[in-house]
């Protein structure tokens, strides 16, 4: 049996055949991570770029998935994190990008806490500075590292289908998590961009 990772890396994909090799290329490459990825049965070219990269780049630790029919989001990202076996856990939306020095660096900052948190930048250059003030607003799955034992047992609720995520954060802070606020800029998540998970909620189409 090998070396438990570090950190599982967990990214599902659906029809984002170019952004998703962005966010991949991203990564750091370190024989502490592993990256999980479930497509959720994409129609276009992502699943097959997706293996081309994985036969390509054996020096990054992929494991990918596929769903035979389209589960939506939530469900797909349960498949994902049920995948994991890092000692923390981190989710890379597929049109999203690491700054992978920085990223790296807040990786080296884990010492035991059960929630490590990053900093983000939106497409305009504005920073989302997370705090103990601030992550309940700022709730995606995105905005830090957990530690995976810690996070047992949660899983996004998959009867609604948009606010999933903060369902989820809310009742992860609710176990009271030791948490660390790195400061370290290291996501760069693509917002707001039309079409995403995040503008559709907002415009109440999902």
């Amino acid at each position: 049996m090998g070396k438990t990772p570090l950190l599982s890396i967990i990214m599902t994909t659906y029809n984002q055949e170019v952004l998703a090799i962005r966010a991949l290329d991203s990564i750091p490459r370190r024989d502490d991570i592993e990256v999980i990825i479930s497509d959720d049965c994409s129609t276009d070219g992502t699943w097959a770029n997706i293996l081309r990269y994985c036969n390509t780049h054996p020096e990054l630790n992929i494991r990918a998935y596929r769903n035979k029919k389209n589960l939506s989001c939530y469900i797909n990202g349960n498949k994902a994190l049920g995948y994991a076996t890092g000692e923390y856990i981190h989710s890379l939306d597929n049109d999203d990008y690491l700054f992978t020095d920085e990223y790296s660096k807040a990786m080296d900052q884990f010492n035991g806490e059960d929630c490590v948190y990053i900093d983000l930048q939106i497409n305009d250059g504005t920073i989302l500075h997370l705090s103990e003030e601030s992550r309940h607003l700022f709730c995606a799955p995105i905005t830090k590292f957990v530690r995976r034992e810690f996070a047992k047992g949660i899983t996004f609720p998959e009867e609604i289908k948009g606010g999933a995520d903060w369902q989820y954060n809310e009742e992860l802070l609710a176990r009271n998590p030791v948490s660390k606020y790195t400061g370290i800029v290291a996501y760069a998540y693509n917002y707001p961009r039309a079409g995403s998970v995040s503008d559709l909620f907002i415009k109440g189409l999902l």
